[in-house]
């Protein structure tokens, strides 16, 4: 390995070429690749290292046309399946690269683990080599991993909102708290709060795995789990649950208590009840999360309820009088 040749892109050469070669190869990907290999002069020396190892170790010469263009397969015949040819010719051309065998293929099928993080008041918006895009809420996080069998993404705190791209070889699936959310074809949001996983579909459909059931949710329909992996009530939906986007929320008959936790990814403040029972009070309506004091007064006068300001960035919530 020189230098100049990073182990992350031979690692992502050796991805795209066998998948170039692997029948499955469309005019996107072929964009992508171009895209990527103008991106950086070392990625286009890490392909065309792949390419001549390739075609040293011999291992599909004759089984695939060679060429620059998207490649199409041959006319079938009694030879061993592709996937054994393609399996010994990544394997060959590992050798001959000097990468770590165990290290490849844990990162070929599994794929790198990437790390994205916003903080309070801050969404990102975040558009995988795949196609999907996630747009990330305040003070969230979650880890993506992109592999050549599977795509998984772990959802450590917040809220996301995917639109994903469908691809029946590598299943797309987002794990949260004690279950995951298995995509069919949607563009959904998944929420982590206060221990549970809340999941709408806003088109499509997803799969809801827990160790105590499974549920499908279609478009316009929410569910999720509560921290024990237990499954929550169905309920209806509609778009204005993705009005975060926008700098908005929207609630329907939620309770003050989740209401106030999501006023905390986007304000440095903590919320103390006075009267637990304040908690259950539930909260209609669509508001601007960006203007605390001004949510605040809504809140006192939509609910027999009043807030005082205890210090800079502590607030308790207390019976009106």
């Amino acid at each position: 390995m020189t230098a100049d040749i990073t182990d992350t892109s031979v690692e992502r050469a050796l991805r795209t070429w066998t998948r170039r070669h692997s029948g499955t190869w469309t005019r996107t990907d072929e964009t992508e690749l171009q895209a990527w290999l103008a991106a950086a002069p070392e990625h286009r020396t890490a392909y065309d290292r792949v390419a001549r190892l390739w075609a040293d170790t011999g291992q599909l010469r004759g089984r695939f046309r060679h060429s620059e263009t998207p490649l199409v397969r041959e006319a079938p015949t009694r030879r061993a399946p592709r996937r054994v040819l393609v399996a010994a010719s990544i394997a060959a051309l590992v050798v001959a690269l000097a990468i770590p065998l165990w290290r490849v293929g844990s990162r070929w099928w599994s794929g790198v683990p990437v790390h994205w993080e916003t903080q309070r008041g801050e969404t990102k918006a975040l558009h995988l080599e795949d196609g999907t895009q996630i747009l990330l809420d305040a003070d969230s996080e979650l880890v993506v991993r992109l592999g050549a069998r599977e795509r998984h993404v772990l959802l450590k705190r917040g809220e996301a909102l995917f639109t994903v791209v469908h691809d029946v070889s590598r299943p797309f699936e987002v794990e949260v708290g004690h279950g995951r959310v298995t995509d069919l074809g949607t563009r959904f949001d998944v929420e982590t709060l206060q221990g549970s996983a809340r999941i709408s579909v806003l088109q499509g459909r997803v799969g809801i795995f827990t160790p105590h059931g499974q549920e499908l949710l279609v478009a316009g329909r929410g569910g999720g789990y509560d921290s024990e992996g237990a499954l929550l009530p169905l309920r209806e939906i509609d778009d204005s649950v993705a009005l975060w986007q926008d700098g908005q929320r929207h609630f329907d008959a939620e309770p003050l208590s989740d209401v106030v936790a999501r006023l905390t990814r986007y304000h440095d403040v903590t919320f103390v009840f006075s009267d637990p029972r304040l908690k259950q009070l539930r909260v209609s309506g669509t508001f601007r999360i960006g203007d605390l004091p001004l949510f605040l007064r809504t809140l006192s006068a939509a609910l027999p309820i009043e807030t005082r300001w205890a210090g800079s960035q502590r607030v308790e919530i207390k019976p009106r009088t």
